[in-house]
């Protein structure tokens, strides 16, 4: 346990909301000490794994696929959204999935050799330089899973466009119901785009901050600072971001 505090302290982000502590109390000025008091409460704050979890979970409506809810009887596919793309790999000698990406696909693997059904893949590339994260999936998945993807969308740049993209893709397959496969905090986004594009879908959630054995139940490490929290208060406050940035596009183009 001592360890594990004093690693906490030692290593960032803990150091650097020692050095802002010790700043505060150094600093003169109204200003310049609320400003301090503001960036290590923040901070603090965000590091903390069970506020990250709480920030994650309130993003998380739909229920882990088989465990809590049937995969529905009339699902006809399954569309999984890339996200980041590893670049210039070393170990692979070139551009291969980032952690977020591989995790997508690993479930959809899964989802569809448990159900048989086709499987898909979304997701274009920050710019030329680099393959689509589309064309990554299913190379991945191919040599990497044994499944075949039935399609490839490899335009998009956002959730939105995964969406409009690849639902003419599935329709033309005669798709009307597909399960979405993406991170659990990221469905209430990509349900929504998808719905407005036309389909029908159910979530298919991935990497869920809610754990099956350890609900309400914490221990030291919850309230220990950890880089990992402050990334997943990032994306779960990225999420929160996007879906206002959504639902105020949405209100300027009326109903449409």
């Amino acid at each position: 346990m001592v360890y594990s505090i004093l690693k906490t302290l030692v290593l960032p982000p803990g150091i650097f909301i020692l050095f802002l502590i010790v700043a505060f109390f150094s600093a003169r000025g109204v200003l310049a000490r609320l400003l301090i008091f503001l960036t290590t409460a923040l901070l603090s704050i965000l590091s903390l794994p069970i506020v990250a979890t709480v920030l994650l979970s309130s993003l998380e409506p739909y229920a882990a696929l088989i465990t809590e809810a049937p995969i529905p009887v009339d699902a006809q596919a399954i569309i999984v959204l890339g996200s980041e793309v590893y670049t210039d790999a070393l170990e692979y000698d070139g551009d291969t999935l980032g952690q977020r990406t591989l995790a997508r696909v690993r479930y959809g693997a899964f989802l569809a050799r448990k159900t048989g059904l086709p499987l898909y893949v979304t997701g274009g590339g920050a710019d030329g330089s680099h393959p689509a994260v589309g064309k990554l999936m299913a190379e991945a998945l191919k040599g990497e899973f044994g499944i075949t993807v039935s399609g490839i969308e490899d335009q998009s740049r956002t959730t939105r466009e995964n969406a409009l993209l690849s639902v003419p893709m599935l329709r033309h397959d005669g798709i009307e119901h597909a399960l979405v496969v993406t991170h659990a905090w990221h469905m209430p986004r990509a349900i929504e785009s998808f719905e407005r594009a036309g389909l029908r879908v159910t979530a298919a959630p991935t990497i869920l901050a809610r754990r099956q054995d350890t609900q309400d139940q914490h221990g030291l490490s919850d309230w220990l600072f950890s880089v990992h929290a402050l990334e997943s208060s990032y994306f779960a406050l990225h999420e929160y971001l996007g879906s206002a940035w959504y639902q105020l596009g949405s209100a300027g183009r009326g109903s449409n």
